[in-house]
């Protein structure tokens, strides 16, 4: 589907998610913003993996400026990103962010809320807040600190620092560096991860975001551990790797 500032291409039971305001710079708007919420929360079914890209030579030109006053106005615009980035380190299945180009500002907390992030040789990320007299979102900060080193958080939001894909990659900005196209290596990924067992990707990826969040109930997670042991994914798994070895069970 495509049309607006946000364009959905399915690729088995791979979602590829595309930012789609080149003439913007793929800016993001409060409108594309929600549309991400509402496209990381209302799953097509059978979807296994999301690959969020962009089109044009900027992944995102980070806020769109029209959508900001300078005032406290602008923690409405706080509000609608906050629920997009929420939306995607909630999503049920992976997300693989494929970043071609500069990565700026929104943009930045946008792909650093997915599992992967994929940077291609013209890559580079930057977050100017203090350039614009701002203190950026103290929520978003947390995530942020909770996902990266405490170096990188210092480098990115105190110095604002530009973190080419190189760079990126040795500060956690970034998990893959890529010579050629993110995106066809962002679609590699989700597809092997797709045939993955869904239950047990979806578990480790909530035990992680909880430990991010400062929670653990270890009661409850070795309970969940216990029913994914006994489960017909994992018979089958172990059964398949068992043969691959030559390992006959009795």
């Amino acid at each position: 589907m495509t049309g607006g500032p946000l364009a959905h291409h399915a690729h088995d039971d791979v979602l590829e998610l595309v930012l789609d305001r080149t003439s913007r710079r793929n800016a993001l708007s409060r409108d594309l913003l929600r549309e991400l919420r509402h496209a990381f929360t209302n799953l097509p079914e059978g979807i296994r993996a999301v690959v969020l890209t962009s089109t044009g030579p900027v992944f995102s030109a980070g806020a769109d400026f029209a959508d900001l006053t300078g005032t406290s106005a602008d923690l409405a615009y706080d509000r609608d990103l906050d629920n997009a980035c929420t939306a995607i380190r909630d999503c049920p299945v992976p997300v693989i962010a494929a970043v071609d180009g500069p990565c700026v500002g929104a943009g930045v907390e946008l792909t650093t809320s997915c599992d992967a992030r994929f940077a291609g040789p013209n890559t580079w990320f930057r977050v100017p807040a203090v350039e614009l007299g701002l203190l950026y979102n103290p929520t978003s900060i947390r995530r942020l600190h909770a996902t990266l080193p405490r170096s990188t958080v210092t480098r990115l939001l105190v110095f604002a620092e530009r973190f080419d894909a190189a760079d990126a990659v040795r500060s956690g900005l970034a998990t893959h560096r890529t010579d050629g196209d993110p995106r066809e290596h962002a679609l590699t990924l989700a597809h092997t991860l797709a045939q993955a067992p869904h239950e047990a990707l979806a578990a480790t990826r909530a035990l992680l975001r909880h430990l991010d969040n400062g929670h653990f109930d270890d009661a409850e997670w070795q309970t969940t551990r216990t029913r994914l042991l006994d489960s017909p994914a994992r018979h089958d798994a172990v059964a398949a790797a068992s043969a691959r070895h030559g390992v006959t069970h009795p």
